[in-house]
């Protein structure tokens, strides 16, 4: 298998005769275009998946719009996470063996017909998933799982408040903190986010975009939370505020919705909150690691709660430029991942 041909995406200057944004002053962004390489040989303790489906997620833009590097040494090749089969080993690799079902946590390298991966970042595909499911897996439970679990401790009776709720992140910490016991709720942007989200057991969900949002929110949940799951960043930091209760923890993982706060040290110190930052991708690997090996020992995929990533979309390979576009727009509810990669020529 190595050293055969693969395919992989690379992210490739629009040039002069790009087109350019609505106002006709800023050219397009770069647009992935498929390249092709050779299958690395997989180092000690490394497998190769051969991936049949790729999981989109935010930083796979900023990535491209060059606001994100990869962390050093890893991939130019976008995409945080895939699924597959394992296509060859590598020496010191225990437990996975060649045509092993598998899912992958990455800092890079995603959208591509190969993936060399740590064996420690590998998770089963759980039975009876599809490979287009166990694709929007790794990054969004590794982050929630991380978070909730390892971070916050989150117990059974516990209140959580899941900020951008409908993500591919929001919508699996709904599911996750639903089978760690927590009652949970959510802010989205629109109301028919909300019946969505609803529907995943979140309750109450508020529109973040009204008005009265913080009210609203005071007002159906009024002995506030426990843990605020914080995709958003500063757009979402009154109601975030508003919805922790005294001794409340507040775990910022996003800042698309901006990264400067004004917040009194006074408010900090009388209600005892915690603040916690983190980015999964950044992680050293001894951290990645740790946090796949707690999700396979709870193995919480096999529980009650399905944990199935709900998909808003599917893109065939050939239509990668389609799907950049479609998570760029936003509003959807769950994951969009890209098919069919093992069939690019």
């Amino acid at each position: 298998m190595t050293g055969r041909p693969m395919r992989q995406v690379l992210f490739t200057p629009g040039g002069a005769d790009a087109p350019t944004g609505p106002t006709g002053s800023q050219p397009a962004p770069p647009r992935p275009v498929w390249h092709g390489a050779t299958v690395p040989a997989p180092a000690g303790g490394q497998v190769v998946v051969a991936v049949h489906a790729s999981g989109l997620n935010r930083a796979d833009l900023l990535q491209r719009d060059a606001d994100y590097k990869p962390p050093a040494g890893e991939s130019a090749v976008p995409g945080l996470e895939c699924a597959g089969t394992v296509a060859a080993v590598g020496p010191a690799v225990t437990g996975w063996r060649v045509g092993d079902r598998v899912c992958a946590l990455l800092g890079s390298g995603g959208y591509a017909t190969h993936a060399v991966v740590p064996q420690e970042q590998l998770l089963p595909v759980p039975a009876g998933w599809t490979t287009t499911e166990a694709a929007g897996l790794p990054e969004a439970l590794a982050t929630v799982w991380w978070n909730l679990r390892m971070v916050a401790g989150v117990r059974p009776g516990d209140r959580v408040l899941v900020h951008a709720a409908n993500s591919g992140v929001g919508t699996t910490a709904v599911k996750v903190a639903r089978a760690l016991g927590a009652t949970v709720a959510g802010t989205v942007r629109g109301p028919a986010l909300a019946d969505a989200v609803r529907g995943l057991g979140a309750d109450p969900v508020v529109d973040s975009t009204t008005p009265d949002a913080v009210d609203e929110l005071r007002r159906l949940a009024p002995d506030g939370f426990d843990v605020v799951l914080d995709l958003v960043g500063a757009a979402v930091a009154g109601l975030t505020l508003a919805g922790l209760r005294t001794g409340g923890r507040w775990l910022s993982v996003g800042v698309l919705g901006g990264d400067e706060v004004r917040l009194s040290l006074r408010t900090v110190i009388r209600r005892r909150l915690v603040l916690t930052g983190g980015s999964l991708r950044s992680l050293p690997p001894a951290e990645k690691a740790a946090i796949i090996a707690d999700l396979r020992r709870a193995a919480p995929w096999a529980g009650p709660v399905d944990l199935r990533p709900v998909v808003a979309a599917r893109y065939p390979a050939t239509r990668v430029a389609a799907a950049l576009e479609h998570l760029e727009r936003g509003g959807v509810l769950g994951k969009i991942v890209l098919t069919d990669l093992e069939e690019i020529a």
